[in-house]
């Protein structure tokens, strides 16, 4: 018998016990029986459902086809044109059928517009272009926005008021030798050349080099979980029960005392 339940917590009364009741890993259960609904219920009752806002304003919903339509309701615009000549003696009209008298060719005597108004075709070349005169050249003195800025300053400065700005300098046209350097410079300890990280080769494994052996050995986890034998080890009782048929309340029943004590031999 299992050692986590006692007699008294298995026994149904009649001094058996079920699969249910000797799991101890919780994978294996009974069954049971499926019986359908047989009464009343007052899950509707209890339960009302909810009505949405759009089915307050929601219109009846007319017949797609009616008994009854009015008369006159499928008639055409062709039958109502019909209806309007029906008992009339009305004869369609002829067509016009123009005269078949030859008329005579008169020579045109009058002035037309048509060679002024719709000319030929002219090529771009032979086409003349407008020319415009250019405007004359007029000698004299023309006020600008630059002269009037300009104007005051230069008043004040003929006057002695405020100085001259000075001239613009002018280096000497003449081009200087090249001359060699000579002198100490900084810049080569100032700015190193970066060096090339060193090219790795195959060739230079030298082999498997050993990590030094520097642990203390003072684990004590072998001695707090010591593995157990084989033949003492345990598993769950209900997975030794065999099969056999459902009682009638739809649980798989087995005497107390013939519960598997679950170890594996």
């Amino acid at each position: 018998m299992t050692q986590l339940h006692s007699v008294a917590s298995l026994d149904y009364g009649d001094g058996r016990t079920c699969v249910c009741r000797i799991c101890e890993c919780g994978k294996h259960r009974c069954p049971g029986l499926k019986i359908p609904f047989v009464g009343e219920t007052t899950y509707r009752d209890e339960y009302v459902p909810k009505k949405a806002e759009r089915e307050q304003g929601r219109r009846k919903q007319q017949a797609l086809y009616p008994t009854k339509v009015e008369p006159g309701h499928f008639k055409t615009t062709k039958q109502e044109a019909a209806e309007l000549i029906e008992g009339k003696n009305i004869r369609p009209a002829e067509s016009y059928k123009p005269r078949n008298e030859v008329k005579e060719n008169l020579p045109f005597d009058a002035n037309t517009t048509n060679r002024t108004d719709y000319p030929g075709y002219i090529p771009e070349y032979r086409r003349a272009k407008p020319k415009q005169e250019p405007m004359p050249k007029l000698h004299g003195i023309y006020d600008t926005t630059k002269g009037a800025m300009d104007e005051p300053i230069k008043k004040l400065s003929d006057d002695g008021k405020i100085l001259k700005p000075p001239k613009s300098f002018k280096s000497e046209s003449a081009a200087q030798p090249d001359v060699p350097f000579d002198g100490v410079s900084s810049y080569m300890v100032d700015y190193p050349a970066k060096e090339a990280p060193p090219a790795r080769s195959a060739n230079t494994n030298k082999g498997y080099v050993p990590v030094p052996e520097n642990r203390d050995f003072q684990t004590v986890s072998s001695e707090t979980y010591v593995i157990p034998p084989a033949n003492t080890r345990r598993a769950c009782p209900a997975a030794f029960v065999p099969e056999r048929p459902v009682s009638q309340d739809g649980h798989i029943k087995l005497s107390v005392y013939n519960v598997p004590s679950g170890i594996v031999s």
